[in-house]
């Protein structure tokens, strides 16, 4: 197991020119990917975005705001006011509205709302939805969309690859290849990432079908490989041409874009999207395993430290 820094600071680090400069923690610097800062760095984190597994060179995205930020607000001298989308944002968001939505529309058609409250009954509770996206074009098939964002999630052995940094940052011959050389031990953990989506997902995505709309649920790529294989099985029919109520997507680094200074392109991979039936998803993914008479027999200890065989 191993891990490469990818981004730093909203720099990729698979390029030489120009050496990327550290930045001092704890300060005040302005986030790449939202109209905001970077919350890392104000905390005294190192401002990683993304790391890169070694042996396919696939991205593990490990800051929540790298793949297409949500806050409404950001605070300015104190106060707290509205907050933009950046260049980023929209074009992430462009690519999910041209791959979700039917027909002519144009940018000015396709309106997002962020953080949207969404009660819950039963408890009194409330989810935040990432982004509500409206498409209002004259007749536009589809419109209505919940759209959640999981482009990464946390490493094993964080330390390990702050204190590479860290190390980076204080050598005074600092390169890019030193910064991006392959750190031992960390690893990705997408079931962390989908374990603590699963349950906002699932409730979430119920609300929004009750309600006539439809969710898009914009994955990393070692997210997406992660879910397909326990849906697949089910042969679920391709229904985007149809009326489905779930897509599940996949959002990758766009190989083919020149390798300039600045961050990573993304886009959205053509070879990994589903549209299909929310239910039946639903069902397909908890409906897994099935009986195993076996556990219930071998070698058991009684409460008076006697084994015995069942």
């Amino acid at each position: 197991m191993s891990l490469s820094v990818a981004e730093y600071l909203g720099q990729r680090t698979d390029i030489d020119q120009p050496v990327i400069k550290p930045v001092q923690l704890k300060s005040i610097v302005e986030c790449p990917f939202m109209d905001g800062i970077c919350t890392k760095v104000k905390k005294g984190q190192q401002p990683v975005c993304s790391v890169r597994k070694p042996a396919d060179s696939t991205l593990w995205i490990v800051c929540e705001h790298r793949l297409c930020a949500t806050p409404r607000n950001k605070k300015v001298n104190g106060k707290s006011q509205p907050a933009g989308l950046k260049d980023h944002q929209k074009n992430i968001l462009w690519k999910v509205a041209q791959t979700i939505y039917r027909g002519n529309f144009t940018k000015d058609q396709v309106v997002v709302n962020r953080e949207v409250s969404i009660p819950i009954m039963e408890t009194g509770g409330r989810y935040k939805a990432d982004y509500i996206m409206r498409n209002t074009a004259p007749g536009a098939k589809v419109d209505e969309i919940l759209l959640e964002m999981q482009g990464g999630g946390e490493t094993s052995e964080t330390k390990k690859i702050s204190d590479h940094v860290k190390k980076w940052a204080k050598t005074p011959t600092r390169s890019n290849s030193l910064l991006r050389q392959v750190i031992q031990k960390p690893n990705s953990i997408e079931t962390n990432a989908w374990r603590r989506q699963q349950e906002q997902f699932l409730v979430k995505g119920n609300i929004v079908n009750q309600t006539g709309g439809k969710i898009v649920f914009a994955v990393g790529k070692l997210i997406y490989d992660y879910l397909y294989p326990r849906v697949s099985r089910a042969n679920l029919r391709d229904l985007r041409e149809h009326n489905w109520t779930l897509c599940l997507l996949c959002i990758t680094e766009d190989e083919n874009a020149p390798k300039v200074p600045g961050p990573i392109q993304l886009n959205v991979d053509e070879d990994r999207i589903l549209f299909t039936n929310y239910s039946t998803f639903v069902r397909t993914l908890t409906d897994q395993g099935g009986p195993e008479p076996s556990i219930f027999k071998g070698r058991f200890l009684s409460l008076n430290d006697e084994y015995t065989e069942l």
